[in-house]
């Protein structure tokens, strides 16, 4: 795939994506995705509802049972809210559903962690999605997100405040904070604290550069990341997943860890 071929001319050995493993039906091992941008028109994701359902199809086809939809909620640049989003999902679900009724889809967001998502906290007014931790306890997950450019202000309080809601958060991306790159161990005490740890499909298969792909990499390795996620915007994040379906990193992450994404409840 030609989107990686500069990141494949430029690492070592040791830094590019292996595709040598026979491959896997990704999506049945992985069940749901758990973060994309599918809703038509109310974000840089999916432009129009043909585009929307051109990518479930795609998640269909690799296997997958359902998807959770994320939608930017960003204050100053996406002020979505459910009153904004439920219109284009109910108009997506019923389309989607002529043609996949066996495909579930759920409504949530990705929220930027600012003081809005604070303000969503304290009232009590989040997306979030419905799951079974590892102890197999019910829990309401929320999707959020930092800032790529420099380390997130006051975050602790407001994961603590958005678990003492009732709420488990979900990192979105991981690998995709470059300021945290050498401090590893800051996702695995927000793990330790409850929170789970996603990394993007396109960085494991090199989309983003070789050092977003060792820290995805490592992150599936020692465990820390619970769930792989399309983040699709676009067929080029479903091109990853497909790749993805080869990667032996990949499978023996999904052998010996716990692969939160088949957790997810299709009630709610």
């Amino acid at each position: 795939m030609a989107w990686w071929n500069p990141f494949r001319s430029k690492t070592s050995e040791s830094d590019r994506p292996d595709f040598s493993a026979p491959p896997i039906h990704l999506g049945k091992q992985l069940v749901y995705d758990v973060h994309s941008h599918l809703v038509p028109g109310v974000d840089d994701g999916a432009e129009t509802l043909e585009d929307s359902l051109a990518l479930i199809e795609r998640l269909v086809k690799l296997g997958y049972s359902g998807a959770v939809l994320t939608p930017h909620i960003h204050s100053d640049i996406y002020p979505n809210s459910e009153r904004t989003l439920r219109p284009a999902f109910d108009q997506l679900v019923s389309a989607a559903m002529e043609r996949w009724p066996a495909f579930h889809l759920k409504l949530a967001a990705e929220y930027f962690l600012d003081d809005h998502f604070a303000d969503c906290i304290a009232a009590d007014e989040l997306l979030w999605f419905p799951a079974n931790d590892e102890q197999g306890r019910e829990v309401k997950c929320v999707l959020f997100e930092f800032g790529f450019h420099e380390p997130p202000m006051n975050h602790d309080q407001v994961i603590f405040d958005l678990q003492m809601a009732g709420y488990t958060g979900v990192l979105a991306h991981a690998e995709r904070y470059p300021y945290w790159h050498r401090q590893q161990e800051q996702f695995r005490s927000l793990s330790d604290r409850g929170v789970w740890i996603t990394v993007n499909a396109a960085s494991l298969a090199g989309a983003y550069g070789p050092q977003m792909y060792r820290v995805a990499h490592q992150l599936l390795e020692d465990g820390t990341a619970k769930m792989i996620c399309s983040d699709a915007h676009g067929i080029r994040h479903m091109d990853s997943l497909a790749a993805l379906a080869k990667s032996p990193i990949v499978q023996n992450w999904i052998t010996n860890h716990p692969v939160l994404s088949r957790k997810i409840r299709p009630e709610h």
